[in-house]
C-alpha cells in the first residue's frame, strides 16, 4: 500500500535559516536569501542546518517531520537529505531539483521525527559541475502517514502530459520502495517504453505487435535483427562481445537483466549458457519463451520483474549478472535499490557484466538533463538516461566490492563496458 503524508501542524524553530554551516569548501553568502555554491564533486555536502529538537520530544510515534526548503536553483542540481549526527546515515526521504523547476520547494520526510541530526543540501549534479541555489526559508511541519492510491502510482512519478519522470516525485516513490521493497509505480513508467525492444542497429519494435506474428515470421525477424546487430557494422557494437563471451558463458548460470528481444540472452542460451530472462514487460517474456522454443533451448527460465520484491524468488547462486543497458534508464536512487536486490543472488566470485553510456557521450551530446537525455539516446518516450563510469557504478553496487576484469569505452565513446568480479 502506497503512503503519502499530510500536515498536522506547523512547527517553529526547528531550523533557523541563518544558522547555516558550510561543508566541503562550499561558499555560503548572504542572509535573506542565503546563496550556496557547491564544490564540483558529486553528492558532496554544501550546507547544513543542525536540528533544534525543542518542541519535538513529546510527539507521538506515528508523527513524522515534514521539511520544506523554499529555494531557487540557479545552476546544476541540488539535493536535500536529512542525516544522522555522523553525517553518513541518511534518515527519511530525499528530494532533488534543477533550474528547470525554477523557484521551488525541496520536500523531505523523516519518520519517525528525529531527535538529532542535520538537514543537508548537496551537489547532485554530475561530478565536475558545481551547483548554485538561493534558500529563502526552511519550513517544518508535523506530518502523519495516510493511505493513498493503491494502484502503483504511475502518474505519481510523471510530469503531467509527458513521458518524463519527475525526479522529485520519483524520490518520494523510491523512499516508499525502500520501506515496502516495491517500486511497482516506477517500473510502470519504464514499462511504457520498454515493451519496445531494439531490433537491429536502429530499429525498435513493440513486443505487443511481435506477439501477433506466426513463429516462422518471428524467427526470421529475430534472426535478421541479430545478424544486423552483430555482423558488419554491428560487429563493433555487439558482435565483438558475442564472440568474446559465447564460450565464457557456456555452462554458466546467467541472469539476463532487461532481456528485451533476447539478442544476447537467446544467443548465449543456444550456445549452452543456463539463462534466466528477467524483464519488466510480460510481452517481452512471452516473445522470449517462443524464441527459446524455436532455438531449441532447454532449461531457460523467465522471470517477471513486477516490483523489487519479485526479485526475492530468484535463485541465489548466479555465476553472472548480465546488464546490457538495462540499468541506465532510471535514476540512480532507484536502480541502486534494484542492484542491491540483484546482488543478493550473486555470490563471491560471481561476475557483474554491464554495458552503459559514458560521460564522454553525455558531454558530447550537450550535457542534457537526464530526463531529456533519454529521448536523445534511445528515442521518443524514453523517460531517463544516465552516464556511468567505474566510480559511479561502484557507488551503485555498494557495499559489495568488485575487482575489474575489463573496463573501457568503445564505438567512439558511444558505450562503455564493465566486467567485474565480486570479491566481497
Amino acid at each position: 500500500m502506497k503512503s503519502t503524508w499530510s500536515e498536522v501542524a506547523s512547527v517553529a524553530g526547528v531550523f533557523e535559516t541563518a544558522k547555516v554551516v558550510a561543508h566541503n569548501q562550499a561558499k555560503v553568502t548572504g542572509s535573506a536569501p542565503i546563496a550556496i555554491t557547491t564544490d564540483p564533486s558529486q553528492w558532496w555536502y554544501a550546507a547544513g542546518w543542525r536540528l533544534e529538537s525543542k518542541g519535538l520530544e513529546k510527539w507521538s510515534p506515528d508523527q513524522a517531520l515534514l521539511i520544506r526548503v523554499d529555494a531557487t536553483i540557479e545552476t546544476g542540481r541540488i539535493g536535500a537529505i536529512f542525516v544522522a549526527d555522523d553525517l553518513q546515515e541518511v534518515l527519511g526521504t530525499t528530494d532533488e531539483k534543477s533550474p528547470v523547476d525554477g523557484a521551488t520547494t525541496l520536500e523531505i520526510v523523516i519518520d519517525p521525527a528525529p531527535r538529532s541530526g542535520w538537514l543537508v543540501l548537496r551537489n547532485n549534479a554530475p561530478s565536475g559541475s558545481p551547483s548554485r541555489c538561493r534558500v529563502r526559508a526552511i519550513r517544518t511541519f508535523q506530518a502523519i502517514r495516510q493511505k493513498a492510491n493503491p494502484d502503483g502510482g504511475l502518474a505519481d512519478v510523471m510530469d503531467p502530459g509527458t513521458a518524463r519522470i519527475n525526479l522529485a516525485k520519483l524520490e518520494a516513490a523510491v523512499a516508499s520502495a525502500t520501506a515496502q521493497n516495491s517500486g511497482a509505480g516506477i517500473l510502470d513508467v519504464l514499462r511504457r517504453k520498454w515493451s519496445e525492444v531494439p531490433a537491429g542497429l536502429a530499429g525498435r519494435l513493440s513486443t505487443l505487435d511481435l506477439a501477433r506474428l506466426p513463429d516462422n515470421q518471428l524467427w526470421t525477424l529475430w534472426s535478421s535483427a541479430r545478424e544486423e546487430a552483430t555482423t558488419g557494422e554491428g560487429y563493433s557494437v555487439r558482435g565483438w562481445y558475442h564472440q568474446l563471451y559465447r564460450d565464457v558463458l557456456r555452462g554458466k548460470r546467467v541472469l539476463d537483466v532487461g532481456a528485451g528481444f533476447g539478442i544476447d540472452g537467446v544467443t548465449f542460451a543456444a550456445a549452452g549458457a543456463h539463462v534466466t530472462f528477467l524483464d519488466i514487460a510480460p510481452s517481452n517474456l512471452q516473445i522470449l519463451e517462443r524464441l527459446c522454443r524455436m532455438a531449441k533451448v532447454e532449461g531457460a527460465h523467465f522471470h517477471y520483474l513486477q516490483d523489487i520484491s519479485s526479485l526475492d524468488a530468484l535463485p541465489e547462486n548466479f555465476d553472472v549478472i548480465w546488464c546490457q543497458g538495462s540499468m541506465i534508464h532510471a535514476p540512480f536512487s532507484f536502480v541502486r535499490l534494484e542492484a542491491a536486490a540483484l546482488l543478493r543472488h550473486l555470490p563471491i566470485g560471481g561476475r557483474w557484466i554491464e554495458l552503459a553510456y559514458p560521460r564522454e557521450r553525455w558531454e558530447r551530446e550537450g550535457r542534457l538533463a537526464f530526463a531529456d537525455w533519454g529521448a536523445r539516446t534511445d528515442g521518443e518516450g524514453t523517460p531517463w538516461a544516465e552516464w556511468y563510469d567505474r566510480k559511479r557504478l561502484q557507488m551503485r553496487l555498494d557495499p559489495a566490492e568488485f575487482d575489474t576484469v575489463l573496463q573501457f569505452n568503445f564505438h567512439q565513446d558511444d558505450f562503455n563496458w564493465f566486467d567485474l568480479v565480486r570479491r566481497k
